[in-house]
């Protein structure tokens, strides 16, 4: 089976609309080629779909790569005029003085408080403690 033959076979079904039209308009084809080539023809559309689906998805990977370059660059643009590092530490350090002056305001509320609830405990107390006239008290009761 010649090689050419089979290229010549390949572009003439290309060109038709039918691929079994081609074979059938050539006699000297042997039967075993006209079964190769009609598989051929057979997967012909799904690989064509296959085809568009690759150069799809090859399209997809040249934006994303492009993408990704253009964000490498800003990340590179960033860390030479930024000194990430640098800020990333500091970012750091005034993290944890937040957190501790957080933690010392919520300390001097509850010292507050307590003190609050101790000074009106203390005024309760003292209310308790006054000597009040008998007639007063009988009045209260009532």
């Amino acid at each position: 089976m010649d090689v050419t033959l089979l290229k010549d076979e390949v572009q003439l079904t290309e060109s038709s609309t039918d691929g079994k039209e081609a074979l059938e308009g050539k006699s000297e084809v042997p039967p075993s080629l006209a079964k190769m080539m009609s598989l051929i023809y057979g997967h012909q559309h799904k690989l064509r779909q296959i085809e568009t689906k690759l150069k799809e998805l090859l399209q997809n990977q040249q934006v994303l790569t492009e993408g990704l370059r253009g964000e490498n660059e800003r990340f590179k643009e960033a860390h030479s005029t930024f000194n990430l590092p640098i800020l990333f530490g500091e970012v750091s350090v005034y993290t944890q003085k937040l957190r501790r002056a957080m933690r010392l305001q919520q300390q001097q509320q509850q010292k507050a408080l307590n003190q609050e609830q101790q000074r009106a405990h203390l005024a309760e107390r003292e209310k308790h403690l006054i000597a009040r006239p008998v007639w007063a008290s009988q009045q209260d009761d009532q």
